[in-house]
C-alpha cells in the first residue's frame, strides 16, 4: 500500500513538473523536496530524460542503474535516491545520439534476478543482452528467475525525416 502511494504522489508531481519544462535534474530535485516533505523512511531511485531535438538527451539519475547506449553501460552521476538527504543536488549528463543508436534503461530486477540455487542474473550477464530490445532483456532476466518487477525501455534514435517517410 504504502508503494502505491508513492507511486501515485510521484505521478501527480511529475504531472505539475511537466508543464514547467524543467531539466531532469530541477525534476529530480523537485521530487526529491516532495518525498523528503512527504515520506518517512521511503526512498525511491528514479532516472529521469529529456529528449531534445537531433538526438541530445540530457539524463539525470537518482540513485537508479545506468542506462545503456549501444549496449555500453554509461557512466553517470548516480545521484542520492529520491527521498533520504533534503539537500540532495543531481547534476545532468548529455548524450548525442546519431541515428539508429539505442539507449537502455532497465530496473533492478534484471541484475536481481536469481535461480532457485541463489545465483544472480547479475550485471555482466544484464550488460551481454543490454543491446537487445527491451522485450528479449526482460524474457532472458524472466527465464533466468525473476524474483522483483521488470521494466525495461529501448529507445531507437531515428531521424525526423525518416519517421515521416
Amino acid at each position: 500500500m504504502g508503494a502505491a502511494m508513492l507511486v501515485s504522489a510521484l505521478i501527480g508531481a511529475l504531472d505539475i513538473l511537466r508543464r514547467e519544462c524543467a531539466p531532469p535534474e530541477e525534476v529530480l530535485a523537485k521530487l526529491n523536496t516532495m518525498l523528503v516533505e512527504k515520506q518517512h523512511g521511503g526512498f525511491t531511485t528514479c532516472i529521469c530524460l529529456e529528449l531534445g531535438p537531433g538526438g541530445a538527451v540530457a539524463i539525470a539519475n537518482a540513485g537508479h542503474l545506468p542506462p545503456y547506449w549501444n549496449g555500453k553501460e554509461q557512466s553517470l552521476d548516480h545521484g542520492f535516491p529520491l527521498g533520504l538527504l533534503p539537500q540532495a543536488q543531481y547534476a545532468a549528463s548529455v548524450l548525442q545520439l546519431a541515428p539508429r543508436d539505442r539507449l537502455t534503461l532497465c530496473t533492478d530486477g534484471i541484475p536481481e534476478a536469481r535461480i532457485p540455487q541463489g545465483e544472480l542474473f547479475g550485471f555482466d550477464r544484464t550488460a551481454a543482452v543490454s543491446h537487445l530490445g527491451a522485450e528479449e532483456i526482460a524474457r532472458s532476466a524472466q527465464q533466468f528467475g525473476q524474483e522483483d518487477d521488470i521494466t525495461v525501455v529501448t529507445l531507437t534514435f531515428a531521424l525526423a525525416e525518416v519517421l515521416h517517410a
